[in-house]
């Protein structure tokens, strides 16, 4: 069966971009809000999260935290998307949960080689 990453982006043209760099390997649920992977992760369970860290309403990082809290999901691999890393970015994310951070725009042998170290 094959591996489902959800990601998770205010912007339609980067969640394109994403599915048509994922789409031959994995199942890929893109979505525009925390609000709305919730609901999501609610019915399905994805093996992997890449979640952009500045998103309205809530943040990358307030999201990592808030399903590292819950029981259900805290097993669940996360990747920060992001168009820049400062040490302090990336330093929050890994002491959050974050396993890794992939830059925008995605290269996709940079992207599927770090999507595979965190799925094995």
């Amino acid at each position: 069966m094959r591996k489902t990453i959800l990601v998770i982006d205010d912007m339609a043209a980067i969640l394109e971009h994403a599915k048509q760099l994922l789409k031959e390997k994995y199942s890929v649920i893109p979505c525009t809000s925390a609000r709305q992977a919730f609901d999501i992760m609610e019915k399905r369970k994805p093996d992997l999260i890449l979640v952009d860290i500045n998103m309205p309403e809530m943040d990358g990082f307030d999201f990592i935290r808030k399903i590292k809290e819950d029981e259900r999901f805290k097993d669940v691999h996360v990747m920060m998307i992001t168009a820049e890393i400062t040490s302090q970015t990336e330093s929050r994310g890994y002491e959050l949960g974050a396993e890794n951070f992939v830059l925008k725009p995605f290269s996709q042998a940079v992207m599927m080689k770090k999507i595979e170290g965190c799925l094995g």
